[in-house]
C-alpha cells in the first residue's frame, strides 16, 4: 500500500503551475527591471545629448538668454527634456575652447572640471555634460555596474564659433 501512495504522489501534478511560476517569475522580474533601468538610462543619455546640442547652439552664435548664464540655460533644458529623471544641480557642464581643431584631445581625455569659457570668434569649442546615473533598483544596479551601482553618462559636442565679436 505504501508504494501505491508513492505512485499517486509522483503522478500528482496539482500545484505544478505554482512551482513553475515561482521559479520563472524571479528571473522574469529581474529581466523586466533591467529593461526598465536601461530604458531610463537611455532617456537620460538622450536628454544629455539634446541639451548639449542646444546649449552649444547658443554658445557658437555668441547669443545668450536674457538674464541667464549658460549654466542656467543648460539646467532649464535638462529640466525640460529629462522628465524629472535628472537632477540639474548634479550635472557637470564643461565648455572648453581650443586654439585649433588639431589641439582638441580625444573625448576620453577632455577636461570635465565644469569650467566655462566659450572662446572667441571662429574658435573650436568642446561642450560636455556629465551625469552620474544611479540605478533605481539596487539589485539591477549591482548587476549592471557591480562596483558602484551607477554609471557616468556623458554627452559632448564640438562646434566652431561663428564670426561674432571677440
Amino acid at each position: 500500500m505504501g508504494s501505491r501512495k508513492s505512485q499517486e504522489l509522483v503522478s500528482d501534478n496539482h500545484g505544478a503551475t505554482a512551482v513553475e511560476f515561482a521559479l520563472i517569475s524571479t528571473a522574469f522580474l529581474i529581466a523586466l527591471m533591467g529593461i526598465f533601468e536601461i530604458g531610463a538610462a537611455l532617456i537620460v543619455q538622450t536628454t544629455l545629448e539634446t541639451t548639449v546640442l542646444q546649449v552649444s547652439r547658443f554658445g557658437r552664435t555668441g547669443s545668450t538668454v536674457t538674464g541667464q548664464t549658460a549654466q542656467q540655460v543648460a539646467s532649464g533644458l535638462i529640466n525640460t527634456y529629462s522628465l524629472g529623471l535628472v537632477d540639474p544641480t548634479k550635472v557637470v557642464f564643461t565648455v572648453t575652447p581650443y586654439a585649433n581643431w588639431a589641439s582638441i584631445p580625444p573625448l576620453a581625455q577632455a577636461p570635465n572640471t565644469g569650467t566655462q569659457n566659450y572662446g572667441t570668434k571662429n574658435q573650436p569649442v568642446l561642450y560636455t555634460l556629465s551625469y552620474d546615473w544611479t540605478y533605481f533598483t539596487p539589485l539591477v544596479g549591482k548587476l549592471l555596474s557591480p562596483i558602484t551601482g551607477k554609471v557616468t553618462l556623458t554627452a559632448s559636442a564640438i562646434v566652431q564659433n561663428e564670426p561674432f565679436g571677440s
